[in-house]
């Protein structure tokens, strides 16, 4: 278990503000290094990965099929808030294993590249 600070968990509000994009009403976020995109909730896997690929086609220019993403590709996972919204850099969450069961956790939808 680490000893890094939990915050309260983030609600879809405060998590659709730290949001760039918003495709059917899905805010997503994608990290500093692209290694993930995520939107907050249990979002259904079908919806999300269309989602994640106009996404992709919009802001990155990317339009090949083989690089597509699938249902299949989309996690379910809960995470916790590590630096909260009022924080100096805005918000950071984690969905390390650790935390799946947190008391303060909140449902999070995930592609990883």
């Amino acid at each position: 278990m680490s000893d890094e600070m939990i915050y309260e968990p983030l609600t879809a509000e405060e998590f659709a503000l730290g949001s760039g994009y918003s495709y059917r009403d899905v805010p997503i976020v994608e990290d500093e290094s692209a290694s993930y995109v995520f939107a907050h909730g249990h979002i259904d896997p079908e919806t999300y990965a269309a989602v994640v690929n106009d996404y992709d086609r919009e802001m990155g220019g990317y339009d090949d099929p083989d690089l597509a993403y699938a249902a299949k590709d989309v996690q379910h996972v809960w995470a916790v808030v590590t630096s909260p919204p009022d924080g100096p850099e805005g918000w950071y969450i984690s969905w390390a294993d650790e935390h799946q069961e947190n008391a303060d956790r909140f449902p999070l939808t995930v592609v990883s590249r």
